[in-house]
């Protein structure tokens, strides 16, 4: 099974890939539901530093490169 983000370019064209998604449906082929974003109200937390290292031991860095530049590597 595979996920997609399906995003309409143009907002007159919404509806028709709405239509699509609707009559993929319809035929059993796929399911799909529509995510708002916006009711996401819990802004994200930046890591904290043990969780950091974690991050840094996970991807094998340490022995290769200095922490800065393992945290630049994983953009942390």
């Amino acid at each position: 099974m595979k996920t997609f983000h399906v995003k309409a370019i143009n907002e007159s064209d919404n509806n028709l890939a709405e239509q699509i998604l609707v009559a993929l449906k319809n035929k059993g082929i796929i399911d799909f539901w529509e995510i708002n974003p916006a009711n996401n109200t819990e802004p994200a937390k930046p890591a904290t530093e043990e969780q950091v290292q974690e991050i840094i031991d996970e991807a094998e860095l340490g022995p290769f490169y200095t922490e800065k530049e393992a945290k630049d590597i994983l953009d942390l």
